[in-house]
């Protein structure tokens, strides 16, 4: 376990090394508790333009809206106070931090939609997916639910070779995904 934005996160499983190679070739399951959860809350115009002002920031801000006048916005711990600000910019919103109120969940690989595709047909616990395509999946759900959503992934990813990783897994990943970009195109 490590100490994350003030949260504790596994950093392996065993094998950083291994769990990373899993990631590229199966699927596998992280806690992302080092996130943090804003609720952006207002019209929805302003929530449209609290969402728009977002776009600025980068790749490692994500967001769905959960209503009209609702968004949930995952991003990097250490980002909260600069998401907030550039949130803040636009009129009538409130962005209220309800990172306690969540866990962080995270499907990486070539198989993640295809786990959280068959997870969601069989489990009832709410879980909203911030982000989701065939690669990856970052999901929220209340902590009250979190064990068992947990455990319905892994046996719901068991056929799909899923298994758990830890951050330095995923930053092993990063950092390999930047190096063969580099080599690619420079």
């Amino acid at each position: 376990m490590v100490e994350r934005n003030g949260r504790p996160v596994a950093a392996h499983f065993g094998s950083p090394a291994s769990e990373a190679a899993v990631c590229r070739s199966r699927v596998g399951l992280a806690d992302r508790s080092d996130r943090a959860t804003l609720e952006v809350r207002g019209g929805a115009k302003g929530v449209d333009q609290a969402l728009d002002e977002l776009t600025h920031l980068g790749t490692g801000v994500r967001w769905v809206r959960c209503s009209e006048q609702r968004a949930a916005v995952r991003c990097d711990g250490h980002d909260v106070d600069g998401c907030t600000s550039v949130m803040l910019r636009a009129e009538d919103v409130t962005i209220v931090d309800v990172t306690e109120d969540y866990a962080g969940i995270e499907l990486i690989g070539p198989n993640a939609g295809a786990v959280l595709r068959a997870h969601l047909e069989e489990e009832t616990a709410p879980v909203v997916a911030v982000r989701s395509d065939e690669a990856c999946a970052e999901l929220i759900v209340a902590h009250g639910h979190a064990p068992a959503v947990w455990n319905g992934l892994l046996d719901t990813g068991d056929p799909y070779g899923i298994s758990c990783v830890g951050l330095e897994a995923l930053e092993h990943l990063g950092v390999s995904e930047r190096l063969d970009r580099l080599r690619t195109h420079g």
